[in-house]
């Protein structure tokens, strides 16, 4: 009885340790962006203080924010539907069909993922002005989905494995063709599992910057880079920097907890046997 107690004890201390840790770097973050800017650089840091939105109306005057949301929003939403549905056509394919390579190529998709994306980025860059698609929308897309789509194949062979195939083949029996079982019956069962690789496919599109700072030109930059816009020679702006982390990171917050039954949902159906 002791030892149950003081293991759950442990197990609250470990769970709240790891709250912290994930709560305290966002709280300091949208504190910095609500100070005044005499106390930014206090030393040590002032933890009570009269709330401003200083930070926030300056950035939305002085920023393109709005052309910087549109264009994340767009090429996060694009590289998601193009990632799943070729992600999802590649993985099916993987798990119920046999040709030359069906074994290798899921594991040449993971090693391409396990890629340092900086190894990548001159080659990008170079293609990319051959083909004339620097400062494009279609560029970031292109780049985005290069990273995504091994992510989506290995996530979704998981999910249609679980699927038995003595259902594709009643319906088949009865008449269905391939597609018509896929679009009717197996996608259906795979929805959990889809919804929650498709949202961890957005938020990869929302927080990429390293291909957005060198694909992207001065109508294509994506929010991630608007943090960077307040470092410069003369010195780092704090209260404007957090803001703009900020604005960039609400979304995703709001997201993530109007989401979380199908990332959960989707997470937990591979470890549940039909």
């Amino acid at each position: 009885m002791l030892k149950r107690r003081l293991l759950g004890l442990l197990r609250a201390f470990l769970i709240l340790c790891a709250v912290l840790w994930s709560i305290i770097p966002l709280y300091w973050m949208y504190s910095t962006a609500l100070k005044p800017g005499n106390l930014e650089r206090v030393v040590p840091p002032v933890i009570f203080f009269q709330p401003t939105l200083e930070n926030f109306t300056q950035l939305l005057r002085t920023t393109p924010f709005l052309l910087y949301l549109n264009n994340t929003v767009i090429i996060a939403s694009v590289t998601t539907l193009a990632s799943l549905t070729l992600g999802a056509s590649a993985a099916y394919s993987f798990t119920r069909f046999r040709y030359p390579g069906s074994d290798m190529l899921p594991l040449f998709y993971l090693v391409m993922r396990m890629l340092p994306r900086f190894v990548l980025v001159i080659p990008y860059y170079l293609l990319m002005r051959a083909l004339g698609l620097l400062n494009t929308h279609l560029a970031l897309i292109l780049a985005y989905s290069g990273f995504s789509l091994p992510f989506v194949i290995w996530m979704m062979i998981g999910f249609f494995k679980e699927i038995p195939i003595e259902l594709e083949e009643a319906a088949m029996v009865d008449g269905a063709n391939r597609l018509t079982v896929l679009a009717r019956i197996v996608m259906p069962l795979v929805a959990p599992g889809l919804a929650a690789t498709a949202i961890f496919a957005f938020l990869l599109g929302w927080n990429e910057l390293l291909f957005s700072l060198v694909l992207a030109g001065r109508d294509t930059r994506t929010l991630a880079q608007l943090p960077l816009s307040f470092t410069t020679d003369r010195g780092t702006e704090w209260g404007m920097v957090m803001a703009a982390g900020s604005l960039v990171l609400l979304p995703v917050i709001v997201f993530a907890i109007s989401v979380q039954k199908y990332i959960l949902r989707g997470m937990t159906m591979g470890a549940v046997k039909g």
